[in-house]
């Protein structure tokens, strides 16, 4: 199955957890939309500043304003709200019947981005690909457009006028500073003698059988993951979603 497929009949959601995050695949959706395939995107959380510029990058991309979604979970606890924000991911499947959702994959790099992803996988019954943010929340230096386990994805390498739009997106964001961000990753990187052009490419893959009370990584990485405090936080969380669902269904 191709992934990055721009075939007109299908239907593309987004499921952003910031916005900015849109940057790692905003190449991508501006193909879909200029070939008139529809598209939307979520994000789950936002605020005032935030939404205004996740609208403006929006527009760049040629989404459609009224095919925008925003969701108001607490940066950095959306965890401890997912019970709430089941019903809108519900609601947001039902009004725009996705053949395609994506979203960023589970990989521990922002607790945030792994609650999005697991609300995908409880609101969703069909093909969800996943994206490669940023991982993981316990090295100094964060992996970013890269999986863990590149096993499965699907690499779309961009065109000078693609790679140049990647840079005037992620200017799109003054305040989160994110262009300085990847600006600095680049020159980190570079230094380390493991160049790493961000703007050159894309990367989905499709989302497995996740299991969420284990880190998804090769074993090294994952036995680092499951020692730290984050790690702890997130497995409270799900622990805590799941027993909030028992009781519902009762």
């Amino acid at each position: 199955m191709k992934l990055f497929d721009p075939d007109p009949t299908q239907r593309w959601l987004f499921c952003m957890t910031h916005p900015d995050d849109e940057i790692s695949i905003c190449a991508w959706i501006r193909r879909l939309t200029r070939l008139g395939v529809p598209v939307h995107m979520s994000w789950t959380h936002s605020n005032a500043i935030r939404e205004r510029e996740g609208r403006t990058a929006a527009h760049l991309l040629g989404v459609p304003q009224e095919r925008l979604h925003f969701f108001a979970a607490t940066d950095g606890s959306a965890c401890d709200e997912m019970a709430e924000l089941l019903p809108q991911f519900l609601d947001l499947m039902d009004r725009v019947q996705p053949t395609r959702v994506c979203c960023g994959a589970f990989e521990q790099g922002h607790i945030d981005h792994d609650t999005t992803n697991f609300l995908v996988s409880q609101a969703y019954g069909g093909l969800i690909l996943e994206i490669p943010f940023y991982h993981t929340y316990v090295t100094r230096l964060q992996t970013l457009n890269r999986f863990s386990d590149p096993r499965g994805q699907e690499i779309l390498h961009l065109d000078l006028d693609e790679q140049r739009f990647k840079k005037v997106v992620a200017r799109q964001y003054p305040s989160q500073n994110i262009w300085n961000v990847l600006l600095w990753y680049e020159i980190s990187q570079n230094a380390r003698l493991r160049p790493m052009t961000l703007a050159h490419t894309e990367r989905m893959r499709m989302k497995g059988d996740t299991n969420y009370m284990r880190p998804n990584h090769p074993p090294l990485l994952a036995r680092k993951v499951s020692r730290s405090d984050a790690w702890r936080r997130w497995r409270r969380a799900v622990r805590a979603f799941r027993r909030h669902q028992r009781r519902e269904s009762m």
